[in-house]
């Protein structure tokens, strides 16, 4: 029996138990797989086994025994199902709707597993539909011209991810005006404003770093040893945190820090923007941005409500952008 067929069967044999299961009994049911050899072999193949299933999800338990319950493992079916969904009408016309403009947009990740959950939620809500969606409301991805080129290399990259495998691309970055060649161990997507952004280490900056995916213009994924991953993603990386950044905090450059003002009357709705910056006084701010060209595409789009007060080079550029459209 293979490994794969040996998990299924424990799974199926404890969930069947109505009782905790011991070791012996184990060892009785699987005697090709646990009952050859040396004991401490077979402890530590089995102990791998229970491992890769609860790293699954799957929450084996194991009872010391007690005067009411015998002493073994457990697959406790109540830790084990999730309680049915249940959606009103509206919740799942809403639903489809939202699903059905992200399978708009070409070259979405995941697309399939999320068309495969539809049709779940469709099976299980039979009597929620067809549903008219609200007629206040409409979604949908579709429409742009750069979409495709927006998406070219979603799919790799998620396949990447999955594998933990690295890859090489040639990015053109802003801020230098170069192409550069760079290896990135991928962890994470990210699509904000239209625009997606991948967030991996960056072996040439040797630091977790943001590549928006219009800007590669190769990428490749490394094709030695293709089921062992080349890389682990730090424990204490959250992709919620790249995710809430504003676009000026995205790592594409060398920290600089500019300092700007906001008009009194438009303060509550742009200081929550600023959360993460340095507060001179109640409508001055210092930021550190990663990001120059995000900052002044933010501050331009708010016209005269946000003033660029230094470094004087940053005046300079808004005060040449500001030319070139007259």
């Amino acid at each position: 029996m293979n490994r794969t067929e040996r998990l299924l069967d424990l799974i199926t044999y404890l969930l069947n138990a109505r009782e905790p299961v011991s070791w012996q009994e184990i060892k009785n049911h699987f005697p090709d797989d646990y009952a050859r050899g040396v004991e401490e072999s077979n402890q530590r193949k089995f102990e791998r086994d229970k491992a890769e299933l609860i790293s699954l999800g799957i929450p084996i338990d194991y009872h010391g025994g007690s005067e009411f319950k015998k002493e073994g493992y457990i697959i406790e079916k109540e830790k084990l199902f999730l309680p049915e969904i249940a959606v009103d009408p509206q919740e799942a016309s809403l639903l489809m709707m939202s699903a059905g403009a992200v399978q708009e947009h070409d070259g979405f990740p995941y697309g399939d597993q999320l068309e495969s959950a539809l049709h779940k939620i469709i099976s299980i809500n039979q009597h929620l539909y067809p549903q008219t969606p609200p007629e206040d409301i409409r979604i949908s991805y579709t429409g742009s011209g750069s979409s495709r080129s927006r998406s070219l290399w979603v799919r790799p990259i998620q396949d990447a991810m999955d594998r933990r495998k690295s890859i090489e691309i040639r990015y053109y970055a802003f801020s230098t005006g170069e192409t550069t060649a760079r290896k990135v161990d991928p962890f994470g997507l990210v699509f904000r404003r239209g625009t997606w952004t991948l967030v991996g280490w960056d072996h040439l900056r040797e630091a977790i770093r943001n590549f928006v995916l219009n800007r590669i213009e190769d990428l490749s994924v490394n094709p030695k040893r293709p089921g062992t991953p080349d890389y682990e993603i730090p424990q204490d990386f959250a992709l919620s945190d790249y995710q809430a950044q504003q676009p000026w905090e995205m790592g594409f450059h060398p920290e600089t820090e500019i300092t700007l003002r906001i008009s009194p009357h438009r303060l509550p709705e742009l200081a929550p923007q600023l959360s993460q910056a340095e507060a001179i006084d109640h409508r001055t701010f210092r930021v550190r941005v990663t990001n120059k060209t995000g900052l002044l595409r933010w501050a331009l789009s708010h016209r005269s409500d946000v003033e660029i007060l230094s470094p004087p080079s940053v005046r300079g550029e808004i005060r040449d952008i500001l030319q070139g459209l007259l």
